[in-house]
């Protein structure tokens, strides 16, 4: 569990740095994302912007970048097909919820680390990979996330790979071992169990 923590200190850490009003075209995945890295820190240094501003600048920005749908669907694994529709649109709902509430948490965990956004690897036509470097005083942390392109030929995260362990992964693990012992709403209960945030 301490491992997690760390993991997860590490990709929210990294999220913030992504500033985005919009989904992303493949020529301009790399230099938008080095472009927005100024622009997203100096939220995060911006002592006349409250808390709840600074979340909603953030919020902002990677919501469109981010496919919720597809992640809480992965973090289900072959247990998403059991679900109906209704029970699909709760647990999508709350994982996102879920995540948001995570980031915010750990929004303040950024202090002026430098952050570079190395290169992107094309695995095949429809998968990209950026590589994120965190740089602190006595180590640097490598953040990969993984892009998938939809019909509309934009791009979209749909992982997040820290120190080479996947999140979606990880919560998949978590959410299986939930549903061999308890109902889907218990997991729904626990998923709700996080401090709520605005959109």
């Amino acid at each position: 569990m301490r491992n997690w923590n760390i993991l997860l200190k590490l990709f929210f850490a990294a999220t913030v740095l992504i500033n985005m009003a919009y989904a992303l075209q493949e020529d301009n995945i790399l230099p938008t994302m080095r472009e927005k890295i100024e622009s997203a820190t100096k939220i995060l240094q911006d002592s006349t912007l409250e808390k709840h501003k600074k979340q909603e600048k953030i919020f902002e920005s990677f919501d469109s970048v981010f496919d919720y749908g597809l992640m809480s669907k992965l973090s289900l694994g072959k247990q998403w097909n059991s679900l109906d529709a209704k029970q699909k649109d709760i647990f999508t709902k709350s994982f996102e919820q879920k995540l948001k509430a995570a980031y915010i948490d750990k929004l303040y965990l950024y202090n002026n680390q430098e952050v570079i956004v190395k290169d992107i690897l094309k695995l095949k036509d429809s998968r990209i990979e950026l590589n994120m470097q965190i740089i602190g005083e006595k180590e640097a942390f490598e953040i990969i996330y993984k892009f998938y392109k939809d019909p509309s030929d934009e791009w979209f995260i749909y992982d997040v790979n820290i120190l080479g362990v996947s999140i979606i992964q990880t919560y998949r693990n978590q959410f299986v071992g939930v549903l061999q012992k308890d109902s889907f709403e218990d997991l729904i209960e626990r998923l709700n169990k996080v401090e709520a945030v605005t959109k």
